[in-house]
C-alpha cells in the first residue's frame, strides 16, 4: 500500500510565519534605533534633518509594507543584510556563531537522549523497586528545575565552589591552544553549558520512556517474546527500543525546540559564544538585521528539528512494523 506523501505547504506557511514574526518582533522592542546606535549624547547635537539622514541610511525611514517587502526581497536573493553595530554582514557574524549554539544544543540532546533513554528503560525493567521509585523521583525533581536556575546553581557550585570547570566562555582568555588541546579545552568549557541544558531533557526523555517501556512490556508481542526465551538484552534492544524510541523521537522536536528556547538563558549565564547572545546584545543595541537574521536562524533550527523527528519517527515505525 502506497503512503501519501507529506505536503510542502505547511513546511512553507511555517517558513513565512517565521519570515513575518521575525520582522516584526524588533520593532516592539522599547526605544529610539538612533539612540542605541549612537548613543543619547551623540544624538543631541544631530537635528532633525541629520537624524532623519541617519534613519534613511539604515533604512528605518521607509513605511512598515515597504520595509517588509524590501527585507523579504533581501532574503530572496539570500542577503541577510548588515549589522548597523558591527559593521559587518550578519551572514558571517551568524557563520562565526551559529557552530557554537549548535555544538550546545546537539550535545545536550544527544547527552539527553541517550541518557534518559536508558534509565527510563531500566525503572521499567525494574518497576515497583527500590530502583524504579529513587529514579522518578529524582527525575521528577530534576524536571521541575528552571533552565537558568539549574545554571547558576551547576556554576556556583562546580565553577567557584569547586572549581573543576570554566564558568564562562568557549577558551580561556588569549588562549594560544591549537588541535587537541583546542578542542580539549572547549569540552571543558561545554561541560556546565551542555550539562545545564541535558539535565532537564534528560529528565524529560526518562519520563516519556519509562511510561512507554513500562506500557510496552504489557503487550503481546512482549509475553510471546518471553515464553519463546528471547534473552533479555534481545527484548530490550530488538522489541523494546523501537517502540520506546518512536515514543521518544515523537517528541523529539518539541524536546528540540525548548532546547533552543533554553539556550538564551544558558548562552548568558555561561557567556557561551552562540547566536543568543549575539541575539541579546544585537536587541539592546536596536541592530534590526542582526535582530531579525537570528530569530530566523532559531526559529530555522526550531523547524529543521521538528522536520528530522517526523521523519525518525516515520522511519521506525516502517521497521517495527516489519518486526516478526
Amino acid at each position: 500500500m502506497s503512503r501519501a506523501r507529506p505536503s510542502a505547504l505547511p513546511v512553507l506557511l511555517a517558513l513565512l510565519a517565521l519570515v513575518s514574526i521575525g520582522f516584526a518582533l524588533p520593532l516592539w522592542v522599547p526605544g529610539d534605533p538612533a539612540v542605541a546606535f549612537l548613543g543619547q549624547d551623540a544624538l543631541t547635537e544631530l537635528d532633525a534633518v541629520q537624524r532623519q539622514r541617519l534613519l534613511a541610511e539604515m533604512g528605518l525611514e521607509q513605511p512598515l509594507w515597504r520595509q517588509y517587502a524590501t527585507y523579504l526581497w533581501q532574503l530572496a536573493r539570500l542577503d541577510w543584510g548588515h549589522s548597523f553595530r558591527h559593521g559587518e554582514d550578519v551572514a558571517a557574524l551568524l557563520a562565526q556563531h551559529l557552530p557554537w549554539t549548535l555544538l550546545l544544543v546537539f550535545t545536550a540532546l544527544g547527552t539527553a537522549l541517550a541518557a534518559g533513554t536508558l534509565l527510563g528503560m531500566e525503572a521499567a525493567f525494574a518497576q515497583g523497586r527500590s530502583t524504579d521509585r529513587v529514579l522518578t523521583a529524582a527525575m521528577l525533581a530534576l524536571e521541575s528545575v528552571p533552565v537558568f536556575a539549574l545554571g547558576m546553581g551547576l556554576a556556583l557550585l562546580l565553577a567557584y565552589g569547586l572549581p573543576w570547570f570554566p564558568a564562562a566562555g568557549a577558551a580561556a582568555p588569549f588562549s594560544t591552544a591549537t588541535g587537541s588541546a583546542a578542542w580539549l579545552e572547549h569540552a571543558r568549557h561545554l561541560a556546565l553549558p551542555a550539562a545545564t541544558l541535558a539535565l532537564p531533557a534528560a529528565a524529560r526523555v526518562f519520563l516519556i520512556t519509562r511510561a512507554a517501556a513500562v506500557s510496552a512490556l504489557l503487550q503481546p508481542y512482549m509475553e510471546m517474546a518471553r515464553a519463546k526465551g528471547v534473552s533479555r538484552l534481545a527484548l530490550r534492544w530488538r522489541h523494546l527500543a523501537p517502540n520506546v524510541l518512536a515514543v521518544t523521537l515523537a517528541r523529539l522536536g518539541s524536546m528540540g525546540a525548548r532546547l533552543v528556547a533554553g539556550s538564551i538563558y544558558v548562552e548568558t549565564v555561561f557567556a557561551w559564544p552562540g547566536v543568543n547572545l549575539l541575539l541579546m546584545d544585537a536587541i539592546g543595541h536596536h541592530d534590526y538585521p542582526l535582530v531579525r537574521s537570528a530569530l530566523l536562524t532559531i526559529g530555522l533550527l526550531t523547524l529543521a528539528l521538528n522536520l528530522t523527528a517526523d521523519a525518525a519517527v516515520a522511519h521506525l515505525t516502517r521497521r517495527t512494523e516489519r518486526l516478526p
